[in-house]
Parts: structure tokens; C-alpha cells; sequence
């Protein structure tokens, strides 16, 4: 164990080496420096909780970083939790229970800040997804449990939140920071679906930052996500058609229209059509590969009348998505607005843009197209997905299928009868 006098000097000295290492300082015992490969360097206080001795395992708190403490600074730190220790404190212990009473609204700014990868993609939220739920759990949680302390949060404080939000409580409609914005939050089922999901997340991350031991959001009473029963008929979808063209004609933005077009086409997702990369397009193979879609990597089938549309396209001033934005470098982000207007012409005020997704997946699986090819179209990562969503339309071919072949046991059925009642007749009938 190396010791050396920890001054300016000696710390300026050090340097990283391939693995993390520590120095202690000589007149100060359990006071130190840790350094990693990176080249941070953190002063240390190691010491042995609950009277010390050998059959005590040492503990270890980082108390500052080089460059923001000064090692005179630092030697103070120290000496004031190596004091605690002889009183019979365990600073470490105490600094952890501190941090489980974090309040709810603390904890959502300590999961922004850190921005952990998630434990099935291994990757940080997407930003969009990100964005979303940070306005959710500051416009719904907050309001309600903010002040709360996170280890307080109860199973019924949860239930109380989903009552709350699925009543509307939480429902806003005002003035936003942004010029001529606005912000409109909901209320609803769904909208408190969404909140027990966005919390589950935030309390799952507390547990792995060791903030608190369970999560209240697990045996709370959630809203079952609903499944797709509402989809666009054919004469809807016609009436959605002709406003389109219409709203072409009269000089609505290009691009936007053959967005919506192309949802309705493809049955993807909003934000997969208006960020599409030009890169992410392979008209060869016809599909389009997702790079960062609500699931990962995803290849998605494009059908002729697609490819058709997209080969109209062409690049706009190098950008690198097949529809820019029309100022700035980003990409078109304007459909919602188009898609409002053309319902509004169509008469159809209850359908979004996700209306023309579950018409896709909805025809598929009734023209009886397998799960795992419509799984693929709609982007699935799991096939099950699509089983739970869409059940209701292979509920209704099984009914179809249960219907054939009860026809032909029937069919068979009567047909015996029928046999058995000719061959009497015969035995009955007098002999000509």
C-alpha cells in the first residue's frame, strides 16, 4: 500500500495507469487518492464501521474529486468522518440513508441527469421516448407525490395517482415557455397507464441505485392497455383519401401529405415515416431498416404502392432524411397538423394518425396473414405483441373457423340421419 504526504504537489504527480490504484497519506490514516485509467482521481476515506478491528470489513467513501477539492480541503472532510467513526457513526450508511429520502420530484431530476441505459436494450431511452416521459411524470407525478419522500411512496399512494389522472385532475391546457406554444396534458385511462409505467421506470432505477428497496408501482392496481378494437373502414379511409387530395391541391406541404399517405400504406409509426433517413431506405430489397425504432433495429416490408411513392422523392439540399424540415437541419415534423385538417374534411374527429397503423395490422391478420409476417410489418419485436394487441381479430377468425367446421360435422351429422331415415322407410314401405 502506497503512502506518500498528500499535498498539491504529490497530487499533481500522479498519473493514470492501466488499472485503478490508490495512495494513502502518511500522517493521516484511511485518508487517500484514487485513481482511475481515465485519469479522474477521487480523495478517499477508508475506515472499519462499529468499533473497527480486523474481523470488520473496510469501508470505502469517496468524499470529493481532484481539482474540485484542494487536498487541505479534503484532509478536513476526512478527519471529520474519521471522528464520526470513533463516535460510532458509519458516514457511508448515513450518506445512503440521506439519499432514500430523496423526494419523488428529486429522484425524477437524479433520472435525467444520469440518463441509465435500459435493462432490456442496453441502450438510453430514445430522446423523443425520453422527452416524453419526463413531461409526463412532471405534469401528472409531480403535482401529486413530488413532495414525497421516495421511500414513503406507498402501494396506495400509487393507486391514488392512477385514480387522480384517470379522473383528469392532472389535465392542463395553457401557455408554454415556447413562443406561440402551448401545453395541453390529458387525463384518462390511458393517460394514467402510461404514468404507472414512466413511475415503475423511475422506482426500478431507484432500486438499482440502491435509493430505495421496492417498487410501489409493481402491486398497484394499473389500467390494462387496451386492445385495438378501432381501425379505419374502407369508406373511411376513402373520405381520407379525397381530403388529402384535396388539401393537395389547394397547396398543403408535399412531403406532409405523402407522410400520411405512407402511414396509411405501411402501418408505421409517426415518427419512423418523418424521420426516415435516406440511408434506412433499400428500394432494392423492398423495406425500409429502422435504426432507431420504438424497438431497436427493425426491417420493415414496403409494398409496391410505397416504393412507388418513394421513388417520387428526391434529395433536398443533402439533407439526410428522405423528408426535411423546411427550416433548419432537422426533419419534417408537420403531419399531425395535416392529419388534424384531413379528419376534420372527412368528418372522422376520434382518428389519429396510430388509427391508420391498426388498419394495416387489423386487414392483415383477417385476411389471415400469419402473427409473425404481420409482427414484421408492424415492427414487433415479439410476436406476442401483436397477439395481445390485435386478439380481437384473430378471435374473430377463430369464431369464422369454429363456424366452417361445425357446418361440416353438422353436415355429416345430418347426413347419417338423413341414411338412417331412407334405409327405414324402405324396410317400411310395402313391396310394389
Amino acid at each position: 500500500m502506497a503512502t506518500i504526504k498528500i499535498t498539491k504537489r504529490t497530487v499533481d504527480s500522479l498519473t493514470p495507469q492501466d488499472k485503478p490504484y490508490a495512495v494513502y497519506d502518511s500522517e493521516l490514516k484511511g485518508f487517500g487518492i484514487r485513481v482511475q485509467p481515465s485519469g479522474v482521481a477521487s480523495y478517499i476515506v477508508e475506515y472499519r464501521p462499529d468499533g473497527g478491528g480486523r474481523a470488520v470489513a473496510k469501508k470505502r467513501m469517496a468524499i470529493g474529486r481532484v481539482g474540485e477539492l484542494t487536498p487541505d480541503k479534503a484532509r478536513e472532510i476526512a478527519k471529520d468522518r474519521l471522528s464520526e467513526v470513533r463516535q460510532g457513526v458509519d458516514p457511508l450508511s448515513d450518506r445512503q440513508t440521506k439519499r432514500r429520502e430523496m423526494k419523488v420530484s428529486g429522484l425524477i431530476d437524479l433520472w435525467e441527469e444520469i440518463r441509465p441505459t435500459g435493462k432490456r436494450t442496453g441502450r438510453p431511452m430514445a430522446e423523443r421516448t425520453r422527452s416524453y416521459t419526463l413531461a409526463r411524470l412532471r405534469h401528472h407525478v409531480v403535482p401529486i407525490l413530488g413532495s414525497k419522500r421516495v421511500s414513503e411512496v406507498t402501494v396506495d399512494d400509487v393507486n391514488d395517482l392512477i385514480r387522480r389522472v384517470t379522473a383528469g385532475e392532472t389535465k392542463l391546457d395553457g401557455e408554454s415557455a415556447k413562443k406561440r406554444g402551448r401545453i395541453r396534458v390529458r387525463g384518462g385511462e390511458g393517460a394514467a397507464r402510461k404514468v404507472a409505467s414512466d413511475l415503475s421506470i423511475i422506482y426500478g432505477f431507484a432500486i438499482e441505485k440502491r435509493i430505495v428497496a421496492i417498487n410501489p408501482v409493481t402491486a398497484a392496481r394499473k389500467p390494462k392497455a387496451g386492445k385495438r378494437f378501432d381501425f379505419l373502414r374502407t369508406e373511411e379511409i376513402k373520405e381520407l383519401g379525397q381530403a388529402l387530395s384535396d388539401m393537395e391541391q389547394e397547396g398543403a406541404n408535399g412531403a406532409g401529405i405523402t407522410i400520411l399517405r405512407l402511414l396509411l400504406i405501411t402501418g408505421a409509426r409517426p415518427a419512423e415515416i418523418e424521420g426516415l433517413r435516406w440511408e434506412e431506405l433499400d428500394l432494392k430489397a423492398r423495406c425500409i431498416r429502422v435504426r432507431n425504432s420504438k424497438t431497436g433495429y427493425s426491417v420493415r416490408p414496403l409494398p409496391p404502392s410505397a416504393i412507388s411513392i418513394l421513388k417520387k422523392q428526391s434529395r433536398v439540399n443533402d439533407s439526410p432524411y428522405v423528408f426535411p424540415a423546411t427550416r433548419g437541419d432537422g426533419h419534417f415534423l408537420g403531419s399531425k397538423k395535416l392529419w388534424n385538417e384531413a379528419r376534420r374534411r372527412a368528418k372522422l374527429p376520434e382518428k389519429v394518425r396510430y388509427h391508420a397503423r391498426h388498419t394495416v395490422a387489423s386487414l392483415a391478420l383477417s385476411e389471415g396473414h400469419d402473427v409473425a409476417s404481420v409482427a414484421a410489418i408492424m415492427g414487433h419485436a415479439n410476436p406476442r405483441t401483436t397477439l395481445t394487441v390485435y386478439a380481437h381479430v384473430l378471435d374473430k377468425k377463430a369464431t369464422q373457423a369454429a363456424d366452417q367446421v361445425g357446418a361440416k360435422i353438422r353436415d355429416a351429422l345430418n347426413g347419417g340421419s338423413r341414411r338412417r331415415k331412407k334405409a327405414a322407410l324402405k324396410k317400411t314401405s310395402p313391396t310394389s
